[in-house]
């Protein structure tokens, strides 16, 4: 979930930061831009957002050589639309200046781990009558999507074997539905995750760039910064991934400021995660890569839609990926 405020804020304090050293610049005037700014207008809480997004920007662009050289191009600020996805990156604040191929990315939600939150699988209702369908046409070909390769017949077959099971629960029983433990978990969630689980096991050893191909997806084109403000102690935590080497670039340099790791190259183990008290969970999917990167899915019923009945898929990194930079400021003192 994307911290808006905080979106606003870290924009504020770039334009800030660079006025002040006498860089131009330029803010995509775009829907999710003109969005972020009218939560910002009617905020009461700006001046806060400030103070704990403004010394987090000036870290992060004191590692970055190239945001501060003068003349060419400005820099240009694009910002993400929350409801989808940049072409090029999951994060909410892209920089670049195309003059000196210098790009990054800054990521701002409530939970930095989560990556992606993706609709997957549903059911679609009849629109002339009062029931959903009886077939199940909304199961996404992730692996087309992610990987470039269709998902098989067997995975349509078995996601649709599975999801026929939600058929007799229509608008008005739906709510009802997801306090049913049993079957939400013990024959839904838990059996789409082995599908989900089987399948990409399947492409991963048919296609030696699989794991690359999905890392690239789900982390974006750009390499990326996040902050997260902790409340408690009225720091800001930073942290980045830089596994293109984007971040922390020198001139004339194959040394970065900013450690960076490639993405991985072979699945090791697909398991369920543990959950609490150590026992497994029934929701999520944790996949294991060389490296030490790892990636967790975790399955969920979508709210309701006219549309009909959607499962989501949150996507979230359960451990911190070695070479990443970690850092964290105070906020700045209230005037």
């Amino acid at each position: 979930m994307v911290n808006s405020i905080l979106v606003a804020a870290a924009v504020n304090s770039i334009a800030d930061i660079l006025k002040a050293k006498d860089i131009p610049y330029e803010i995509e005037d775009s829907a999710a831009y003109k969005s972020y700014m009218k939560v910002w207008d009617r905020s009461s809480k700006k001046d806060l957002a400030y103070r704990q997004a403004r010394p987090a920007m000036e870290r992060i662009l004191s590692r970055e050589y190239f945001a501060f050289v003068k003349g060419g191009v400005p820099m240009r600020i694009r910002l993400n639309d929350p409801s989808r996805k940049m072409e090029d990156s999951f994060a909410e604040i892209l920089l670049e200046r195309t003059d000196l191929n210098w790009h990054i990315a800054i990521s701002v939600k409530l939970n930095a781990n989560i990556i992606a939150t993706l609709p997957f699988a549903g059911r679609e209702q009849d629109m002339f009558e009062d029931h959903v369908v009886g077939a199940v046409n909304e199961i996404d070909d992730f692996g087309d999507r992610i990987f470039g390769v269709p998902c098989s017949n067997e995975y349509f077959d078995d996601m649709n074997e599975i999801l026929l099971k939600i058929a007799p629960y229509d608008k008005e029983s739906w709510r009802a539905f997801l306090k049913e433990e049993t079957l939400i978990y013990d024959t839904l969630l838990s059996p789409i995750l082995r599908a989900l689980g089987s399948e990409i096991k399947k492409i991963c050893e048919d296609h030696p760039e699989a794991p690359a191909r999905m890392f690239d997806f789900f982390y974006g084109k750009y390499d990326y910064y996040y902050i997260n403000p902790i409340e408690q102690v009225k720091v800001t935590k930073i942290g980045a991934l830089n596994a293109h080497g984007d971040l922390g670039r020198l001139p004339d340099n194959d040394n970065h400021t900013t450690a960076y790791i490639k993405y991985p190259t072979k699945l090791l183990d697909v398991r369920f995660a543990n959950g609490k008290y150590g026992q497994l969970s029934k929701d999520t999917l944790q996949f294991t890569f060389d490296g030490g990167w790892a990636l967790c899915f975790k399955v969920m019923p979508g709210k309701d839609r006219t549309k009909g009945r959607t499962f989501e898929l949150n996507v979230y990194v359960p451990v911190t990926p070695f070479g990443s930079y970690r850092d964290q400021v105070d906020w700045d003192p209230e005037a």
